[in-house]
């Protein structure tokens, strides 16, 4: 008797160690090196597209798409219980969102021009755009704070001049359909051709990445260590200006339709129906709370 019950005390805190252990786990995804929890952070009628964070915020901005038509650009304000559609004209089409951080600016792409937002507008107007393009894609480079943009049926690139109004061919990439520049000046782009390239400082003429399926409308993003990740269907990769082939990071196990990199390395990630975050797990913190509040449209 006295040797069972020496068995079941010497066992008796081995079962509550691992009882609590397990209590702690939750589903985890890995990408990259780190693990990821997680988080449902809206329910949406349709799909996002075009998303980007305001990092002063923590707000989301994205392209809502219904079926076979676009929905207006749509604001997920961090911690709101709702989603609301930007207020912009009848008659102007948004199409993209630019968050210039350094000079306190939201800008929207438009097919009549560049207009600019703030939280306060009620509404919207196109009566004094910038320019008066069709405005396909942003990019705002943060090493010089220099804004491209992608206009027109050609998706031709230009480049603002010092500040200014002023546009110039971006003669690097001619044509893209969407692209980015990493903190040493390396282009990462999608030719109108469908195929992904880069552009390294180090050649002198555009590189194609091998062993991706053909897919129109790559989701082209840097993180927050300046890598340049690319989304394809369900799976991340990460683009070097070493190789041609990209390198595998993630699978997510669903159409990913919108990606964007906050500043405390969160990944926000869009699909049908859903708006994700995956929230880097801290090894002193196995799984962390839900800080979101859960939103619908």
């Amino acid at each position: 008797m006295r040797f069972l019950e020496a068995i079941i005390t010497a066992t008796l805190p081995i079962f509550i160690i691992i009882h609590n252990h397990n209590a702690e786990k939750c589903e985890r995804t890995r990408i990259g090196n780190e693990y990821y929890k997680r988080q449902l952070i809206a329910n949406i009628n349709g799909y996002p597209t075009g998303m980007v964070i305001d990092p002063r915020t923590e707000h989301v901005f994205f392209i809502l798409h219904k079926r076979n038509y676009t929905k207006g650009i749509h604001l997920l304000k961090h911690g709101s219980l709702g989603i609301k559609e930007l207020p912009i004209a009848d008659d102007v089409l948004g199409q993209c969102i630019g968050i210039d951080a350094a000079n306190n600016v939201i800008y929207i792409g438009t097919n009549q021009g560049l207009i600019t937002y703030d939280y306060s507008r009620t509404e919207i107007t196109a009566e004094r755009p910038i320019g008066d393009d069709d405005v396909k894609n942003i990019f705002i480079d943060k090493s010089d704070n220099r804004m491209y943009i992608t206009t027109g049926p050609n998706h031709e690139i230009f480049r603002f001049m010092n500040g200014s109004a002023a546009v110039k061919r971006y003669d690097k990439i001619p044509k893209a359909y969407s692209f980015i520049l990493d903190a040493k000046g390396n282009a990462f782009y999608e030719y109108v051709d469908g195929r992904l390239y880069f552009f390294s400082v180090d050649l002198y003429e555009p590189i194609q990445y091998k062993g991706l399926t053909r897919e129109l409308k790559y989701i082209l993003q840097l993180n927050n260590n300046e890598e340049a990740i690319v989304a394809v269907k369900g799976s991340l990769f990460r683009l070097f200006t070493k190789s041609i082939l990209p390198v595998k990071i993630g699978e997510l196990g669903f159409k990913i339709t919108g990606m964007a990199f906050d500043k405390k390395n969160n990944i926000i990630v869009g699909t049908k129906g859903k708006i994700y975050r995956y929230k880097p797990i801290d090894g002193n913190d196995p799984c962390p709370a839900d800080d979101y509040f859960m939103s619908s449209i």
